[in-house]
């Protein structure tokens, strides 16, 4: 027998509305292609008799953090839940539709893997509602799958996971698996990571008013978002850091370092805010109780990387807190936080996956998302590979340092969004990845490649990379 598999994650379906929304009509016309050509016929299948195509969606392909309404709660409850799965529902008629059409073909199945923006599809209620938006019949379970654990393992050399359980920031295990992530039963509210509280609290500010720091390729550190606003929005960074010191067990007030009119010097509010914002994690680490360290990952080694970051930071925002500063200091300023882009490579969920295949040498391969960056890595000593599908996400590449002129920092200030090419001085280079493996039933014969679907008037992907032993 042929086994085909299709993983894709982080496709981040919302409400609907801007800036919010992860998953618009340039996503929805390539998933509607994308399953067409995973139907009988369709490029993406070998056309044997035997074959057995199945589409993983490996965590937060629906975004309740982001799906309205907005709350302000540490846990989430099924009602909260369902309230803000009708609104994503709603919003996205044609994507359940497409998921009908390939689910009704013969042979196919979905499988629907929980990460940290969808652990709501832990609960049976959302499960259901969903089953009912897809319009196929609880009795068909073996066809549409909610997995109840973090781990999918489709054969036995392919592990799939989000990977947020090797952030410390979005990881949360308590309550819903066993430490050996056997599921427990399914809770009536889950308690969100910390990462969600932050985004409640000070994430969804920033987004609002500078949707493009969460679409940036690479990604930039949350110590540069924090130096960018000291000097483009000050009044939002002292909001963020007031917001988030109310998270804290211990009294403590926010920005306490300042003196009067202080909060306007962009140097002194970037130093108090990194302090804040440092106490803020101690404070979070001491409240979480099921976190352990991530295998493979050097952590002495990112945090001393953290402090050279922040003292670079420092300097540049230094130097356009002076009294002499011009425009252009400015502008070098800005393009010294903005850094210039570096290469690809693996952060803890890369570390936290490698691990998984030095552990378990039955495995070839192991997925993940959670990142929003494409990657494949093959380990030195070992016929394994980890393949992160990144995301369907609009994603725009973060600007070189000659790249902010007087224009950029204008748009960097104020952006229009959604961004076109006319609008936006940032290059958009989003692409529909997603790994395709294809596999004897019994796993033996698999290969595997990160590929990308690509939007042209004749269906079409192209492989980025593949992993083959």
């Amino acid at each position: 027998m042929s086994v085909t598999i299709l993983v894709v994650s982080d496709l981040h379906l919302a409400h609907g509305q801007q800036p919010f929304e992860g998953f618009t009509e340039q996503q929805q016309r390539a998933w509607t292609e994308f399953l067409q050509a995973a139907s009988p016929g369709g490029i993406l299948v070998e056309e044997r008799a035997d074959e057995t195509v199945e589409l993983v969606i490996n965590g937060d392909c629906f975004d309740f953090l982001v799906a309205a309404p907005l709350r302000h709660d540490r846990t989430r409850t099924v009602a909260q839940a369902l309230e803000k799965l009708e609104q994503i529902i709603a919003a996205h008629g044609a994507f359940f539709e497409a998921l009908a059409q390939f689910l009704r073909q013969p042979q196919r199945r979905v499988t629907f893997v929980p990460g940290n923006h969808d652990i709501e599809l832990l609960f049976p209620a959302v499960q259901q509602r969903l089953r009912q938006a897809v319009g196929w019949p609880a009795a068909s379970e073996e066809r549409l799958r909610f997995w109840p654990r973090a781990r999918y393992e489709p054969l036995s050399t392919i592990a799939i996971e989000h990977g947020n359980l090797y952030d410390f920031w979005n990881h949360r295990s308590a309550g819903l698996w066993t430490a050996s992530g056997e599921p427990l039963p399914p809770p009536e509210e889950i308690l969100l990571s910390a990462g969600s509280w932050y985004y409640q609290e000070a994430g969804a500010l920033i987004h609002r008013r500078f949707p493009y720091f969460d679409h940036l390729e690479p990604s930039l550190s949350y110590p540069r978002q924090m130096a960018l606003l000291s000097l483009l929005a000050p009044e939002l960074l002292c909001e963020v850091v007031t917001n988030l010191v109310g998270l804290m067990s211990c009294p403590r007030q926010p920005l306490a370092g300042l003196s009067r009119g202080e909060e306007h010097v962009a140097l002194r509010l970037f130093e108090e805010a990194m302090q804040d914002l440092a106490a803020f994690q101690r404070d979070m680490e001491r409240q979480k109780s099921d976190w352990q360290p991530v295998p493979g990952w050097d952590e002495q080694r990112a945090t001393a990387a953290t402090l050279e970051e922040y003292r670079l930071l420092r300097e540049a925002v230094a130097q356009a807190s002076e009294p002499t500063a011009t425009e252009r200091t400015l502008l070098e300023a800005v393009a010294r936080i903005f850094g210039r882009p570096t290469a690809r490579r693996a952060g803890p969920t890369g570390a936290g996956m490698q691990a998984l295949l030095q552990r378990e040498p039955r495995l070839r391969y192991a997925l993940a998302g959670h990142t929003h960056s494409w990657l494949v890595e093959s380990l030195a000593k070992s016929r394994q590979s980890y393949l992160n599908t990144g995301t369907w996400t609009r994603r725009l590449a973060r600007p070189a340092p000659e790249e902010i002129t007087p224009a950029t920092l204008v748009w960097l200030r104020s952006p229009d969004w959604p961004p076109t090419p006319t609008t936006s001085p940032l290059r958009e280079v989003t692409q529909y990845t997603f790994a395709l493996i294809r596999a004897s039933d019994d796993g033996v014969q698999t290969t595997a490649s990160l590929c990308t679907w690509e939007v042209r008037s004749q269906p079409a992907y192209r492989v980025l990379i593949t992993a083959a032993f």
